[in-house]
């Protein structure tokens, strides 16, 4: 699948999509208030939601044990101060979008948003923070024209030069060829020479593109620090297929402690704490138990 859909108004009047992610896909969402907390999980009642909102619009039927991870996140809503809430604690009708305000003396303050727009925020904030006339800049914020690390050189084909390239390296399946041009862009040659110099071409968990030497280049080039950072941030796994990332976890901490000089004492912390953090990606209880090594299907 290579074309989302999204369903503007379900049955109850809330929005729901389905995104292609990774040779996977991504279905959402909810939106509710909720306690406060470091770890949010998805509740058995909103998964249900998500499927049945969806199971309208296909062909096939998307059952309980096609889900391989759930995940939930609270996101901050910014109420504009200049408009009276009337006593009123429903959120619904507070913007999803960023708000920007400038005080007398000058401050400008952000808030809200969400990380998807971080850009668009950087840009509105600096803006606003130039027209203010304080700062002596007369020109605009320029993030529009900056490449990511790996963007300068990318291509849509560009994962045949890496296949070709890794070809004179060390043998690599199709599926990790995209995965590295798309993750990388053009750095991508710097994961492969890893692989190649430190023998660390395997993949972490069978039937997934990610490779080893993927953990030694976050430790050394991404600030890297810890198996739930490398799971979930620096690759997806996590939140693709909490299965397959908790088989992924005694491999990746063995490459980390090696890179990273860990103890015996850390090492064992860091697993501990993987494990606790994963389980915020499990399938509520109503799920079925998924086998990492049966290969992928939607998340």
């Amino acid at each position: 699948m290579y074309t989302g859909m999204i369903v503007p108004k379900t049955k109850d009047g809330r929005v729901v999509f389905m995104l292609p992610f990774q040779g996977h896909i991504v279905a959402g969402t909810t939106d509710h208030g909720c306690d406060v907390t470091d770890r949010p999980t998805a509740t058995a009642d909103e998964v249900k939601f998500i499927l049945d909102a969806i199971s309208d619009f296909l062909s096939i039927r998307v059952r309980p044990e096609d889900v391989l991870s759930t995940w939930s996140g609270i996101r901050p809503l910014a109420a504009d101060p200049t408009i009276s809430s009337n006593g009123t604690t429903n959120t619904s009708s507070i913007s999803r979008d960023h708000l920007i305000f400038t005080d007398p003396d000058g401050l400008v303050t952000i808030t809200g948003g969400k990380w998807t727009t971080y850009r668009r925020m950087a840009q509105d904030a600096v803006d606003t923070a130039l027209a203010t006339g304080r700062i002596g800049h007369t020109h605009q914020c320029v993030t529009s024209r900056l490449k990511l690390l790996g963007g300068q050189g990318y291509k849509p084909t560009l994962y045949t030069e890496v296949a070709q390239q890794a070809s004179s390296l060390l043998p690599i399946s199709a599926a990790t060829a995209r995965h590295l041009a798309a993750a990388y862009g053009d750095q991508a040659g710097r994961v492969l020479q890893i692989a190649a110099d430190e023998k660390l071409g395997q993949e972490l968990v069978h039937c997934q593109p990610y490779i080893e030497a993927e953990v030694v280049h976050a430790c050394r080039s991404e600030y890297c620090m810890s198996i739930e950072d490398f799971l979930s941030r620096r690759i997806r796994l996590a939140f693709l297929d909490v299965a397959a990332a908790e088989a992924a976890v005694p491999r990746v901490a063995e490459l980390m402690a090696k890179e990273l000089k860990w103890s015996g004492s850390k090492k064992r912390t860091e697993i501990r704490n993987a494990k606790a953090y994963l389980t915020n990606f499990a399938r509520p209880a109503f799920l079925p138990a998924h086998d990492p090594t049966a290969g992928a299907a939607a998340a």
